[in-house]
């Protein structure tokens, strides 16, 4: 009963988060319950989580200015996780700048990020099943996927992912935690919007340069 509430509360937020970014739609009771998105084909992890991990060890900045076509010099990698402004217990994170513009304002800005599952026998594991954070995960994915207008599984990513036009997000599910990627991007740089790029393709590119995905 009570995961019941808790899945509940947490559904309508969902709804009314949704609601407020225009990605809302009626839940799919057949989406809900299908776990077909889920990759059978799965190998394993290339990369596995720990406390001190990096969220982005293997990338370059070289590898960022080929993908967004830029001078190598313009890119910047703050890899948070090795830093002082780390938070205790806080996910490994990565910030990502490309330097276009007259000031840092009109920079491109992005991000990658590691959440850890959560397991059965830790606190708040119903709240983490919930949200797709806890070891029984397919769910909750599975909810969040079919009240969402823009998002889109990709099949043979991780043991699953999922593509969120309108959130501009690429999530990877892996054995034991949650890849989260967010495209450098900056919707106030109209030479950058004027681009039109496709930032599920920069998103996937950035995984694959970070050594999770090949």
């Amino acid at each position: 009963m009570r995961l019941l509430k808790i899945t509940t509360l947490l559904f309508l937020t969902a709804l009314v988060l949704t609601s407020c970014f225009g990605d809302k739609k009626v839940a799919d009771v057949s989406q809900m319950n299908d776990t077909g998105f889920v990759n059978k084909n799965f190998k394993g992890n290339r990369i596995n989580y720990s406390e001190d991990m990096s969220a982005c060890e293997s990338i370059l900045a070289s590898d960022i200015a080929t993908i967004y076509s830029v001078s190598e010099s313009d890119v910047i990698i703050n890899d948070i996780t090795k830093t002082k402004r780390r938070q205790p217990n806080s996910p490994p994170s990565c910030m990502f700048y490309i330097k276009m513009g007259d000031n840092d304002f009109e920079w491109l800005r992005g991000s990658i990020s590691v959440q850890r599952e959560i397991r059965k026998d830790e606190m708040a594991y119903d709240v983490a099943k919930a949200v797709g954070n806890g070891e029984e995960w397919e769910e909750a994915w599975a909810l969040n996927k079919s009240i969402s207008k823009s998002s889109e599984w990709i099949k043979d990513m991780g043991m699953a992912a999922v593509w969120n036009l309108k959130k501009v997000e690429l999530k990877i599910k892996f054995k034991g935690y949650t890849l989260n990627i967010y495209p450098i991007k900056n919707k106030l740089n109209q030479v950058e919007v004027a681009k039109n790029r496709d930032y599920k393709k920069v998103a996937i590119a950035m995984a694959k340069a970070s050594g999770f995905i090949k």
